[in-house]
């Protein structure tokens, strides 16, 4: 028990503990005192002897636990410290246990040695570790938006390495350093276009960014700090060295993981050039379409499903990409979200495969994955109904997790959810015009009519009508219409301004058909009821006489 307690005092250097010094004496006085009085065979001991092994016992106590440097502290102490290293060393070569057991034991520090010329006095010791750097620590991915790089002036990039860099377009990546201060930081960049590796050195590291995280005041100058990477290209970037005013490296964090850096999603709504026409499909000078309302049975399931559509969604990026699209129609909102549909890719292969060797290849493949890729969504409607179609583009996302939110970048063409303002319309708003068909038919009151219509030569009769018609859409309107006598078929049109008052002069006989109409925007059917005319026949009167003779009159001729 003695023992362990000194053993465990003697780890802490300079340390003494006026409580156990007093414990222990009172105990050793106590069993040589119960040892004399007691008179137990064989451990008798008489009164001068208790006396004497009493103050062997507190001279002991003292040099264990009391005094800071004494004759057992230099010479009985570190025989002690020995022999419990050695036992600590063998239980912890016991498998799984050992080590759970022990632990990180003082003991069990391997030497140090100290200058001969000063081994008497006290020695404070600071070990101090390796200093460690550590690019990206939280794992991070990173994006370059390179539109608002190239907005950026050209002198930006010379400027920033003189004055430090404060680019709002610039993508930094953290490197956390612990240790002294670095004097040149040394990157190896991996493009992900070629796959050709590059080292590159900062040697200007006060023009980097820099955040402290914590200082040591007990280890000199050391701190750790975060320092910013600005970077301008996207591929892989991965620490090499880092340096002190000494030249000695830093020690790098193990397995670490390249930092990825990927161009950031981009978006956009185009009309599609090769975009059917049947439609009377029409951009207008302000961005905006029209296009007129289809018909459900001229556009099927089987022709819908061919259908090229109207509109796309040109996207750049990190593939797969996810897409959030609202479509308002007629204040109706939806959401159409593109995150299962497989793009058109749009992207040229290169052509200079064949020179490269084995080596290449393989690089290029490793990091083809992560190139910027660009693809076309279509996006495709029936438009049955007539009224407003705006589409929106919320949000994109790409692989990985980098967002952006559309309705941020501001310009004209607001979208709230609800309404659409009016407005040119922008890169992630489009808006069509869907203008109903117009049709034309029969007055009902023409219907209701007795028919067939006669027409008569006799000019005090009727010798013409005029058929009245039911007009619907946006004037003009233009009604073709043929005329069918017999075997004769005449085909005419008429125009109209105004829907009211409309109607067609009819002066010859025969069945009037009403093919189609066209108003302003959209061609239109016609009602399929015909209306007959028949031309009245001139009346005639024939006067025929018959003579009468005798024989056949029974009286006197001439008499009543």
């Amino acid at each position: 028990w003695k023992l362990y307690d000194a053993i465990s005092l003697s780890v802490d250097v300079g340390r003494t503990s006026f409580y156990l010094f007093v414990k222990w004496c009172l105990l050793d006085s106590a069993m040589w005192h119960g040892a004399w009085f007691l008179r137990i065979p064989r451990l008798s001991i008489l009164s001068h002897t208790m006396y004497a092994l009493i103050a062997l016992s507190v001279f002991i106590n003292l040099n264990l636990f009391y005094l800071t440097m004494s004759v057992l502290t230099l010479a009985v102490k570190p025989v002690a410290v020995s022999l419990a290293t050695g036992w600590l060393r063998s239980v912890k070569s016991i498998p799984w246990l050992g080590p759970r057991l022990v632990g990180d034991s003082d003991l069990l520090i391997d030497s140090f040695e100290l200058d001969e010329a000063h081994i008497l006095g006290r020695h404070t010791i600071h070990i101090l570790p390796h200093s460690l750097t550590h690019m990206n620590p939280q794992g991070r991915s990173f994006c370059i938006d390179e539109a608002q790089l190239r907005a950026e002036p050209w002198y930006q990039k010379y400027a920033s390495g003189l004055f430090g860099h404060s680019g709002q377009s610039q993508t930094l990546i953290p490197i956390l350093i612990n240790g002294t201060h670095p004097d040149s930081i040394s990157y190896a960049y991996t493009s992900f276009e070629t796959g050709q590796r590059q080292l590159r050195t900062i040697k200007n590291t006060g023009a980097l960014q820099m955040e402290t995280n914590a200082v040591y005041p007990t280890l000199g100058n050391w701190v750790m700090a975060t320092y910013y990477l600005p970077v301008s290209e996207v591929g892989a970037y991965e620490i090499f060295s880092v340096k002190d005013r000494k030249g000695l490296e830093f020690r790098t964090a193990t397995q670490a993981p390249p930092t990825i850096v990927v161009t950031c999603p981009q978006a956009q709504l185009q009309w599609l050039d090769n975009a059917h026409t049947d439609d009377n499909f029409v951009v207008g000078s302000d961005g905006h379409a029209s296009i007129c309302q289809r018909i459900d049975q001229d556009h099927s399931v089987e022709s819908r499903s061919t259908d090229d559509g109207l509109l796309q969604v040109v996207v750049e990026g990190y593939e797969p990409i996810e897409m959030t699209v609202v479509r308002l129609v007629n204040g109706h909102r939806e959401v159409i979200s593109l995150d299962g549909i497989q793009p058109q890719s749009m992207e040229a292969q290169p052509t200079h495969i064949e020179t490269l060797n084995a080596t290449q290849i393989a690089a290029i493949e490793k990091w083809s994955r992560f190139k910027t890729r660009k693809s076309a969504y279509t996006l495709s409607d029936t438009f049955l109904r007539p009224g407003e179609y705006v589409y929106k583009l919320e949000s994109i996302r790409d692989a990985a997790n980098h967002s952006v939110v559309m309705s941020g970048l501001g310009g004209k063409g607001i979208f709230d959810g609800n309404k659409a303002a009016e407005g040119k319309a922008t890169s992630y708003m489009a808006r069509i015009q869907v203008h109903r068909r117009p049709s034309a038919g029969w007055a009902d009151a023409l219907l209701n009519a007795e028919l067939p219509l006669r027409l008569s030569d006799d000019r005090a009769r009727k010798s013409d009508y005029a058929l009245p018609l039911t007009l619907s859409g946006t004037g003009p309107w233009t009604v073709n219409y043929i005329i069918v006598n017999g075997d004769e078929v005449t085909q005419e049109s008429k125009t109209f301004s105004k829907a009211t008052d409309s109607t067609i002069d009819a002066r010859r006989p025969g069945t009037y058909h009403l093919l189609d109409v066209d108003d302003k925007f959209c061609g239109g059917q016609a009602s399929r009821t015909n209306i007959t005319l028949v031309q009245a026949p001139k009346p005639a009167a024939n006067v025929s006489s018959t003579p009468i003779t005798a024989h056949e009159c029974g009286g006197e001729i001439g008499a009543l």
